[in-house]
């Protein structure tokens, strides 16, 4: 390039800089785009870290998964793990015992614990005094270090069992750690096909609201910006000098959000952060690894916010001999090729779940195409009736509705800028609550989990090598009721016509039982059972009638213990002191489960706390976006009717005006989203796959769109009669 060359793309760059900074909303423009690329670099930056997280997790996992000993070869250590549960959600403990003084010992661990300590996790050491973490499982040692957990925030215990304990359950040989394969803990929680899927939903509930955030800055004051590329055109201008023009407005502002968006990451490479409201704690190490992929990730965004720019920038006037093009939203091959996307998106999206049952991305993608294309067709339709109502509002001589019909027939692409923030709101909170029911549908029930009654009643079972129940019992304390089940007539296949219910007379009791003579038994109808009891114990033992007999709690099948802890009914037992009696008086392996988690997992419910994450975030991104959007509009609006003011002497035509101008687009938008909602909703709310639709959030959301079109509408009324108050001829 010549040097004069040179220096006319370095004045285009200057011109375009200065012009963006007197236009028509040019600081508000400015602190959007900045903000918009922001948002769009913190979008793209979530995939790297969704990535790293996963990566870093099943490598740690994997890491401290055991080696078994072979046959022939010489274990080192003991080694066994057994699932835990607070409050439904699920932790791992794992039951140690060095064998050798060279066995090597778990990542995380600095030493072995002596018998009867154990290492905890620092979330489970910092837990809570009330759950006694730190007794639990023996005398706290120490805390588990970061390499033996899959995420800093990772629930997990390393315990040694006391000599007395060391065969009460069944250890495995193991050699040292770091085996292939499938994980335990947090890794184990995490079906396969999660980091995909999650990814699909940080698309809908991040990307699509970034986008539309991007979208709303870069069009912000478009119709200045329009009018001086049409001047520029006239001028000789080409499409080159005016993309230099157009660079130049928007490249500080994105420069200097991009640089925001990198000085925000920076502390998370440096410090485990921990996620507010979901409690998930990234892994600083995790990030480090991938600071390469989130700088390219942060500059990549700023350059397709500046794409973007260049994209959707201000339109030319036809030349000479040809015809105007037309914009998306107003005819044309880009508005008809919208309609059909909308269309092939909802029908997608309704279809989806029978044609790909197993592949929930196939859905979430339809519905990004869904509300993406949707305000483009809300936009082509509205144009295509305007005609109408501006014919309409001609022989009823209406001038504020006849010049709200003409604007919205010579510009499309403002109803386009209007609606879609609303849509892609209304999208992204009605996803939210479908997917967040979808999840909590399939989990268990918290209200019960968090209740009395939910934990009034616990089913303890241990393997045959358990120890007697006698120093159990003595742990529980006062008040407390201990009863033992077992099959009647097990048979090899694991079938048993029924139940048996041993326990002494004053537990038997408690539960309305008879107190059979010892030696004796008498049968009670499944129907007559305490209604904890059938639903604590249907899984193991199903419909069958119990044989009730008088006598001391003890194992009563061959392989299995099961011993049911119960306070009166409405009254909470002490789950701490009966986990902890459990793990140090009858097995290390004992699980534990009280009556709300009995037959019922929670993981979905944990993992659903994440949509509300993702979209009270993505809700924050549209609202932002609706505020500069409408904004944009209002000052346009303003300005582009303040000369009315000479023409007609009043202003009552201004509140009409914006009634069909900016109210009429909002609340037809609402309505779209609303129905779009509802639309996308039913191929999900059957009884196979459990969303639930929200008929109250229907009804906030129409009561919104009401609120939010009138006070738009009143918004712009109030900012074209203080423009008009001020307005003077001038060149033009």
């Amino acid at each position: 390039m010549s040097s004069s060359g040179a220096r006319l793309w370095w004045q285009l760059l200057r011109m375009g800089r200065s012009a963006g900074r007197a236009s028509e909303s040019g600081r508000t423009r400015f602190l959007a785009l900045l903000m918009a690329t922001v948002v769009a670099a913190l979008a793209a930056s979530a995939f790297v870290v969704s990535a790293a997280t996963f990566d870093g997790r099943e490598a740690r996992g994997m890491a401290r998964n055991p080696v078994l000993a072979g046959q022939g070869e010489q274990p080192k250590a003991l080694w066994s793990r057994y699932w835990e549960s607070e409050h439904g959600r699920q932790y791992s403990v794992v039951v140690l015992w060095p064998l050798t003084a060279d066995a090597p010992l778990p990542p995380g661990l600095d030493r072995w614990p002596a018998p009867g300590e154990a290492f905890l996790s620092p979330t489970l050491a910092e837990g809570p005094g009330r759950e006694d973490f730190t007794r639990r499982y023996g005398h706290m040692a120490g805390v588990v270090g970061e390499t033996g957990l899959a995420t800093p925030g990772e629930r997990l215990v390393y315990t040694r069992p006391s000599e007395a304990m060391l065969n009460s359950s069944f250890l495995e040989g193991v050699t040292g750690f770091g085996a292939p394969g499938p994980g335990f803990g947090d890794v184990r929680l995490i079906g396969e096909g999660r980091e995909r899927d999650c990814a699909v939903i940080m698309a809908l509930l991040l990307v699509l609201p970034a986008a539309g955030l991007v979208v709303a800055a870069v069009r912000m004051g478009a119709h200045g910006h329009d009018r001086r590329a049409r001047l520029l055109h006239l001028m000789g201008a080409n499409r080159r000098a005016r993309a230099w023009l157009d660079l130049g407005a928007a490249i500080i502002p994105v420069a200097l959000g991009t640089l925001a968006a990198g000085v925000l990451l920076a502390p998370a490479l440096v410090w485990n952060l921990t996620l507010p409201w979901i409690d998930f704690t990234l892994a600083a190490a995790d990030l480090r690894e991938a600071a390469g992929a989130l700088i390219r990730a942060v500059l990549a965004s700023g350059l397709a916010v500046l794409a973007v720019a260049l994209l959707l920038g201000p339109s030319t006037t036809r030349r000479p001999g040809r015809a105007p093009r037309r914009r998306a939203g107003n005819g044309g091959i880009l508005g008809r090729i919208s309609v059909v996307a909308c269309s092939v998106s909802f029908g997608a999206a309704f279809v989806s779940v029978w044609a790909a049952p197993q592949t929930p991305a196939v859905y979430l993608i339809a519905v990004i195409g869904a509300l993406a294309t949707l305000p483009s067709v809300i936009g082509r339709l509205t144009a295509g009736l305007a005609p109408r109502l501006a014919a309409s509002a001609h022989k009823r001589g209406a001038p504020g509705r006849l010049i709200a019909a003409r604007a919205l027939a010579a510009r499309p692409g403002t109803v386009v800028r209007l609606v879609s923030t609303l849509i892609i709101a209304i999208g992204v909170v009605g996803q939210t609550q479908l997917i967040t029911s979808l999840l909590e549908h399939r989990s268990g029930d918290t209200r019960l989990l968090n209740s009395a009654e939910g934990n009034s009643m616990a089913l303890v079972q241990a393997a045959d090598r358990a120890r007697p129940s006698e120093e159990f019992r003595a742990a529980l304390g006062q008040g407390v009721h201990m009863v033992s089940l077992g099959h009647a007539d097990l048979q090899p296949d694991g079938s048993s016509a029924g139940r048996i219910i041993q326990a002494p007379c004053a537990d038997l009791t408690a539960l309305a039982l008879p107190c059979p003579e010892p030696g004796t038994g008498e049968t009670v109808p499944f129907g007559r059972l305490d209604r904890r009891l059938k639903a604590m114990s249907y899984r193991f033992f199903g419909d069958t009638d119990a044989t009730v007999r008088t006598g001391p709690t003890a194992r009563l099948d061959p392989q299995n213990t099961y011993l049911v802890v119960f306070a009166p009914e409405g009254t909470a037992l002490d789950m701490p002191t009966v986990k902890r009696a459990a793990r140090l008086t009858l097995s290390t392996g004992a699980v534990i489960r009280t009556l709300a988690e009995g037959s019922q997992s929670y993981t979905l419910g944990f993992h659903a706390r994440w949509l509300s994450f993702l979209g009270g975030v993505g809700t924050a991104f549209i609202t932002l976006a609706m505020v500069f959007s409408t904004l944009s509009e209002f000052l346009r609006f303003a300005r582009g009717l303040a000369p009315l003011t000479a023409v007609t002497g009043e202003y009552e035509v201004f509140r009409k005006t914006a009634g069909w101008s900016v109210a009429l687009p909002l609340a037809v938008a609402g309505v779209a989203g609303i129905v779009a909602y509802v639309f996308l909703a039913q191929p999900i709310s059957n009884v196979s796959h459990g969303a639930e639709l929200s008929g109250e959030l229907c009804l906030f959301l129409l009561a919104l769109t009401v609120t939010l079109s009138v006070t738009a509408a009143f918004a712009a009324h109030v900012a074209a009669v203080r423009e008009a108050r001020t307005w003077r001829p001038r060149a033009d």
